[in-house]
């Protein structure tokens, strides 16, 4: 085990605890590159409590990945999960690999192995709000004090950067229009004879229109300008592989916008699985969901109401209004705005953080690896398209955890001289 440096309240914080944060946390203890109480996750909703959320706002109830993709080390551990509780129904059957966990399962799995290494222990239920480096450590500002550590892992998704059409704007200050993944949006809330529209044409819109149309009452609106597109994953499976493909982006300078360009390519975005897809045509086959394809060109509050008016010049008067038109940019969240502001670490393209291909370890200004290490979208540009999703955090905290070994031995032999 390490010594923790006495200038320093901990070894590692790992900032974000969700699946990234989690996976982070697992790998390091489970390597024996620390000691429980030389870990902080700092996280102010929970661990994975808002991916949890996000999975409830939109209806999800079973992943798109195979069930080999989770917060555990062992690929087959979720799968020996099931198997030891008689769960084996919850696992999804799927026309290309490995069978799909449901988001139950999935949940309960990672709660589970939460539980084994005790992680809501080392939690700091505050939110980072800067980061600074010192010569030796990293100096992490939260909303519950600094905290001194030898070294800050970044595992934070996009924030509250969504993305809400121009005609939305001035009625998201007014509440009448709201995101999917807004922290406020609550499904359960809408009532059961609402009138409800909903934006979007990609999985998470088909996903909640599928759900919020169970309720016979309901009358839900689908608004999909473009036609739909079907595909099994986010990206090709060579993508998967982390290497060969990668070597594409590693070819061009990092943080660049040909990096950039080429993510955004390689992900289809929009596309929903065969499995979403065939619930959504059958509700609409069964005059479930109305599917209007004109897009809003005019919405205006009306009392209680929304009226939407369309290109094709429909009108519609919704109780609800939710849109489900994605995030922005990854680079894009408070945390991220704030440290691209300073002068010690650089960026690139649109605020993407310069990092080390072989370790994810942000670079200085003068081109050295800092102490900060980033998993998650914001390292799409040396990951690929998956770095959001759980195959990106294990491969993440291959990479991450690698280096840490190496980087704690050598800590280990200073703290003995």
């Amino acid at each position: 085990m390490t010594e923790t440096n006495t200038d320093t309240d901990t070894v590692v914080t790992i900032v974000g605890g969700g699946v990234h944060g989690v996976h982070l946390a697992v790998r390091l203890l489970q390597a024996d590159l620390i000691d429980r109480h030389e870990l902080r996750i700092v996280d102010p909703a929970g661990l994975l409590e808002s991916f949890r959320r996000k999975c409830r706002q939109c209806g999800m109830v079973e992943f798109r990945s195979p069930l080999v993709h989770h917060v555990a080390t062992d690929p087959f551990s979720l799968r020996d999960f099931a198997r030891a509780r008689g769960r084996e129904n919850e696992l999804c059957p799927t026309t290309v690999g490995a069978e799909r966990p449901t988001a139950s399962l999935f949940f309960d799995h990672a709660e589970w192995l939460c539980d084994r290494y005790d992680l809501e222990s080392v939690r700091l239920d505050a939110r980072a709000t800067d980061i600074e480096e010192a010569r030796r450590s990293v100096e992490i500002e939260t909303t519950q004090g600094r905290i001194a550590s030898q070294w800050c892992l970044l595992a934070v998704g996009h924030g509250h950067s969504f993305t809400y059409p121009e005609w939305a704007t001035e009625l998201v200050s007014a509440r009448s229009v709201t995101h999917v993944w807004d922290p406020a949006f609550d499904p359960d809330a809408i009532g059961e004879t609402s009138s409800v529209g909903i934006v979007g044409g990609g999985i998470t819109a088909a996903q909640l229109a599928t759900t919020l149309a169970q309720l016979p009452g309901r009358d839900v609106v689908l608004f999909a300008r473009s036609p739909f597109y079907v595909e099994t994953l986010e990206a090709s499976t060579d993508w998967m592989h982390f290497s060969g493909v990668t070597e594409r982006l590693h070819a061009h300078p990092p943080a660049s916008q040909a990096r950039e360009e080429l993510v955004a390519d390689a992900r289809y975005d929009g596309a929903m699985p065969p499995y979403v897809f065939r619930r959504l045509r059958r509700a609409l086959e069964q005059e479930r969901i109305e599917l209007e394809r004109s897009e809003i060109t005019v919405a205006t509050e009306a009392g209680s109401t929304v009226v939407a008016t369309c290109r094709d010049g429909s009108a519609f008067c919704l109780d609800e209004l939710v849109c489900a038109t994605g995030f922005g940019s990854p680079y894009d969240g408070k945390l991220f705005r704030h440290l691209r502001q300073q002068s010690t670490l650089r960026t690139g393209y649109r605020g993407a953080p310069v990092l080390d291909d072989d370790t994810l370890r942000w670079r200085r200004q003068d081109g050295t690896p800092s102490r900060v290490a980033v998993s998650g979208v914001a390292a799409q540009q040396v990951l690929g398209p998956f770095a959001r999703n759980v195959i990106g955090a294990r491969r993440a905290g291959e990479l991450i955890v690698g280096f840490l070994e190496s980087e704690l031995d050598v800590g280990k032999q200073e703290a003995r001289l």
